[in-house]
């Protein structure tokens, strides 16, 4: 084989390693586009399922029917918003209320993504678009419910679920 050919093998060789290399990063980044739009849609379920757990209990623990109100000075101070005397922070089957998930927190594990960590939030909102958080009673209350998960993104990235409830008396 003389020196033209050598060359040409090794140019080949080049060639290939590159075309090779290209290859694998673009399937590992189809893989990484895969996961995360995985754990998006994994990572909202397990959110939405939370939020509906949530909602599905009495508004207020002040108002528990046959007890009602018209008066928003009777629902639960936002200081008090959590678990209360006789429900156990870890264990929301305890809960009553929707105040009483705030701050709570848990992990939900798959078998293909790991753990998704669930943070509870629950806060009172004024009556008028945007309905933004406020410190005063009303008869609204907004569930945020934040997700993360390894895989939704760069390291901190989470997914967050709101749903606002109302007070019917």
């Amino acid at each position: 084989m003389g020196m033209g050919q050598t060359l040409l093998v090794l140019a080949a060789l080049a060639i290939l390693a590159s075309v090779t290399i290209s290859s694998n990063r673009l399937v590992l980044n189809q893989v990484d586009v895969v996961q995360g739009s995985e754990a998006l849609i994994t990572g909202t379920g397990i959110g939405q399922e939370m939020v509906e757990q949530v909602t599905e209990k009495y508004f207020d623990g002040n108002v528990i029917p046959p007890k009602t109100t018209d008066t928003v000075s009777i629902l639960s101070a936002p200081l008090t918003f959590g678990p209360e005397a006789g429900e156990i922070a870890t264990d929301p089957t305890t809960f009553h209320d929707i105040d009483d998930y705030d701050g709570y927190m848990d992990s939900v594990y798959t078998s293909r993504l790991g753990y998704f960590y669930r943070t509870d939030r629950v806060c009172y909102v004024s009556e008028n678009p945007p309905y933004a958080d406020t410190t005063a009673q009303t008869f609204l209350k907004k569930v945020y419910v934040t997700i993360k998960n390894p895989y939704l993104g760069t390291p901190g990235d989470s997914i967050q679920i709101s749903k606002v409830v109302s007070y019917r008396y």
